[in-house]
């Protein structure tokens, strides 16, 4: 019994845990690791994205076109990006303990709000008071998406994706280093597909108009997979 320990235990199987600080793509992250044999590693990991900020101008029009003039045509939306996520990883090291080249293959799940969408337009707010039959019917285009405007002026919205993202990947280092401390760095995607806009917790309906040219809509008609870059300190505990 004593031998087959030690045959086990000099393979790499479940001998190590290893914890790894990482900054890249998804933001900061923290995770634990362990060889499940010497070609496989199983990992489980939390990512925090910091708030990230952009502004864009947007469309603005009356969906009745009731013929009551608007005096503005543009809004700015302000678009933020935080979130937190969680991570489990397969990796695996096809030579085996030679090499630290691997490939790996998970899931993401959790963080469905990409971007978090606010405006405000006082100009909305008086055309609403002077015509109150235009509430609701006031809006912001983004992409195919007609966003409204509540009585107050302001716009509100989200760009999301699927909470359940497949992972693949591939890089180069080990999560649960043999050594004390270890690099690693992994190039990979997560697959979300298409963006979709929500307001009020509530998926927005897509109108017949053409797609809208800005920022934004381009993010939600060309991005389907997030990709994946880090940069990883890695260290063994046990």
């Amino acid at each position: 019994t004593l031998v087959a320990q030690k045959k086990i235990n000099s393979n790499g199987i479940a001998n190590r845990l290893g914890v790894q600080l990482s900054a890249g793509t998804e933001g900061l992250s923290l995770g634990v690791a362990t060889p499940v044999t010497q070609y496989l590693e199983a990992s489980f990991g939390i990512n925090f994205m910091p708030g990230i900020s952009v502004n864009e101008d947007v469309d603005v029009r009356d969906v009745t076109a009731s013929g009551i003039t608007i005096p503005i045509n543009k809004v700015t939306i302000k678009g933020e990006s935080s979130r937190t996520t969680c991570v489990f990883k397969v990796s695996c090291y096809p030579f085996g303990k030679k090499n630290a080249l691997f490939v790996v293959t998970g899931f993401s799940f959790g963080g469905a709000n990409i971007i978090s969408l606010t405006g405000y337009s006082e100009a909305v707010k008086i055309a609403l008071t002077s015509h109150p039959q235009l509430k609701d019917k006031i809006v912001a285009e983004i992409d195919k998406y007609n966003v409204k405007f509540n009585d107050q002026g302001e716009v509100t919205g989200s760009l999301r994706v699927k909470s359940f993202r497949p992972y693949l990947g591939l890089g180069y280092g080990r999560l649960a280093p043999k050594n004390r401390v270890g690099f690693r760095f992994e190039l990979g995607c997560q697959f979300h597909g298409k963006m979709k806009v929500y307001q009020n917790n509530q998926l927005v309906d897509i109108s017949n108009i053409n797609k809208a040219a800005d920022d934004f809509s381009d993010i939600i008609d060309k991005i389907t997979v997030y990709p994946v870059v880090k940069f990883m300190l890695t260290g063994k505990i046990l």
